[in-house]
């Protein structure tokens, strides 16, 4: 674990966090949470929808968000989520967008309009998720500056798609597709572009997320006293794709080799686990099956 610089001059400098049972104890530290964004006046833009959604609330609003996220995703059939994604997949230009369009016509969005959808998705979701924190230049690519007037376009265009639900419903259905558009699309790129002989689609998947994380790093704050010390007020970045290479925890931890243990951090642990897993998997199996047929 990282220090901090002794001086009390300066503010709690960030801790960063790269070994496996270190990230794991701390991402089930309930002394460890997300920071809370404000919420603004309804408005369809990507700062409401940010403010609106779970992944950035704490306490009991995070729970009654989460819960109504896990419920509609309770609602969906990861078989046929995997077979719409095979479907369109065949010979599409840009494989990797597929899953969100399945995704979105599953949430209700029209089956002929499922491309436009990912689109609007494509262009909210870098301003969905901004850095909140300078990327570490070992773990994390540099990205662009997301362009907010886009993102808010995007969302305008989606909720249209949607059918304009109320609020709280929009808030849902955008937040899992945003939460879903770059980290689908980068797992089932990295699946494709893996060296590796024939194996069952669910290892590939599995050994590329612990090999190459789509989300490299997570952000946390501690609210009091965390494990290992991490003193209150302290920003934490763990870094889940070193953690995944732990050489205590995997054998030969830079080779890819499909058919590991799944024992990897990618989808999180503790409070705060990725509640779309298994969708995720199921649109990425159904692309990656469809391209490498």
């Amino acid at each position: 674990m990282t220090s901090q610089p002794n001086s009390a001059a300066r503010p709690v400098q960030p801790v960063l966090v790269s070994r496996y049972d270190e990230v794991r104890a701390l991402l089930a530290d309930p002394a460890l949470t997300v920071p809370a964004v404000p919420r603004p006046p309804f408005s369809l833009t990507v700062a409401w929808l940010r403010g609106a959604v779970g992944r950035f609330a704490d306490g009991p609003v995070h729970a009654a968000r989460r819960a109504a996220s896990v419920g509609v995703l309770a609602g969906l059939d990861e078989r046929a989520l995997r077979a719409e994604a095979f479907r369109r997949a065949a010979g599409h230009p840009s494989p990797e967008l597929v899953p969100v369009e399945a995704l979105a016509v599953a949430l209700g969005v029209r089956a002929e309009d499922g491309a436009r959808a990912a689109r609007a998705v494509a262009a909210l979701a870098p301003a969905y998720l901004p850095p909140a924190t300078p990327p570490s230049p070992a773990t994390s690519p540099v990205r662009a500056a997301p362009d907010d007037a886009a993102a808010d376009a995007g969302l305008a265009e989606l909720s249209r798609l949607l059918g304009d639900p109320e609020p709280e419903r929009l808030a849902v259905l955008a937040g899992l597709l945003a939460q879903a558009c770059a980290a689908t699309a980068d797992l089932v790129r990295n699946a494709l572009a893996a060296d590796t002989g024939p194996c069952p689609v669910e290892d590939l998947l599995a050994e590329t997320l612990r090999h190459d994380p789509p989300v490299r790093t997570l952000r946390r704050v501690a609210v009091r006293q965390a494990a290992g010390g991490v003193p209150a007020g302290t920003t934490v970045l763990l870094d889940v794709a070193a953690a995944n290479r732990d050489p205590h925890v995997f054998d030969d931890p830079d080779r890819f080799r499909p058919g590991r243990s799944p024992r990897h951090l990618t989808f999180g642990a503790g409070p705060r686990p990725c509640p779309a897993e298994r969708i995720a998997l199921a649109l990425a199996a159904g692309v990656v099956e469809a391209v490498r047929r």
